[in-house]
């Protein structure tokens, strides 16, 4: 398990939202919000969530930052429960985030070799 950081959550928040129009206060707000669920921990149990609260966590599935997947339990009585979880993508978040270095680095290595001609 990685432990995904308040900074970095809104680093890889930024690089999907903001081309949208999401201003960072926002940006923020919403990495603060989706933290506030998981805490140190990487997955949460489904039920815990307001149907307002899923609405976000489908949202930000949509974008790979988050990820479900389900279990079933067979009770005492013989009947199926199926248990929801949600899962923060550390491998989706750590590829925005390199990748966006990858990205600056080019840049300022182009400017660089730009003022050496």
């Amino acid at each position: 398990m990685t432990v995904i950081k308040r900074e970095e959550l809104v680093t890889a928040l930024n690089v999907i939202f903001k081309p949208s129009g999401m201003n960072q206060k926002e940006i923020e707000e919403l990495a603060d919000y989706v933290l506030s669920f998981f805490g140190f921990e990487d997955t949460l149990v489904d039920n815990i969530l307001s149907q307002q609260d899923r609405d976000v966590f489908y949202t930000l599935e949509e974008t790979g930052i988050l990820s479900t997947s389900s279990e079933d339990i067979t009770l005492m009585k013989g009947k199926t429960w199926r248990i929801h979880y949600w899962h923060i993508n550390d491998l989706k978040i750590k590829n925005i985030l390199s990748t966006r270095k990858e990205g600056e680095e080019n840049i300022y290595d182009k400017i660089f070799k730009e003022e050496l001609r």
